[in-house]
């Protein structure tokens, strides 16, 4: 990602910080080189903080309908779709923290616990990319960054749309390592991502957060599902 300095470049207006421009502040306040799981953590959790905390619930009725099975490997053949326009309609200037719906002994779907959604503008390739921090509940380390190609259809394409853009000095099997967890961590998330860009779903809110966890007390909370809203009064 380039390190370009936020005051000389240019970006569209959906996208609040590029990761170019974390890159640089990240590493103007003496952080040394930028490691890039970093700067999309930066890039992510600002963003949410700034556009406001918005933490989405799926109901019971979306997680029947979104969750996964409980392997973590993508069923073969099976690809949702990415439509470019719903994704600027709908994550354009936003952030939403998504809740793991499904629960298992450890409190997380497949330690999965929550994920950070938003789009990110590449100021280096001038593309836009859909970006997931992947919250596997052990702090900030363990905010797993997931990339996506917001220029090919679907979740498969993109993957390889950045094996192929891989420079051949850094191929092998540490990355392709990476690539298949980057695969299927991206595949607990992606069913939630249909049902937040579904338009029959309906985010009902917001409420608030207030006895909680000071990192999150007063966070926006949202109900994502299928249920349409009953007008005031009835």
């Amino acid at each position: 990602m380039a390190s370009t300095s936020p005051a000389t470049t240019s970006w569209p207006e959906w996208c609040w910080l590029p990761m170019g421009a974390a890159a640089a502040l990240v590493q103007r306040h003496g952080r040394g080189p930028a490691a890039v799981g970093d700067i999309a953590r930066v890039a992510a959790v600002a963003q949410w903080k700034l556009v406001g905390r918005h933490i989405v619930v799926p109901s019971a009725d979306v997680a029947d309908a979104a969750v996964p099975a409980a392997s973590s490997t993508p069923p073969e053949g099976v690809h949702l779709p990415i439509s470019r326009p719903r994704l600027l309609e709908v994550l354009g200037g936003a952030c939403y923290y998504v809740v793991t719906p499904v629960a298992n002994a450890d409190g997380a779907s497949n330690g999965v616990y929550g994920t950070y959604l938003h789009l990110e503008h590449d100021t280096e390739a001038d593309r836009t990319e859909l970006r997931f921090l992947v919250d596997l509940g052990r702090g900030w380390d363990a905010l797993f960054p997931v990339i996506m190609h917001a220029d090919q259809p679907t979740l498969a394409w993109s993957e390889q749309d950045i094996r192929a853009n891989i420079p051949p000095h850094l191929a092998g099997p540490d990355t392709d390592r990476f690539l298949a967890q980057h695969r299927a961590i991206g595949w607990l998330v992606w069913p939630l991502l249909g049902a937040l860009l579904d338009e029959s779903t309906h985010l009902i809110g917001p409420g608030r957060l207030v006895d909680a966890d000071p990192l999150v007390k007063d966070a926006s909370l949202w109900q994502l599902t299928y249920e349409r809203p009953r007008p005031t009064g009835v």
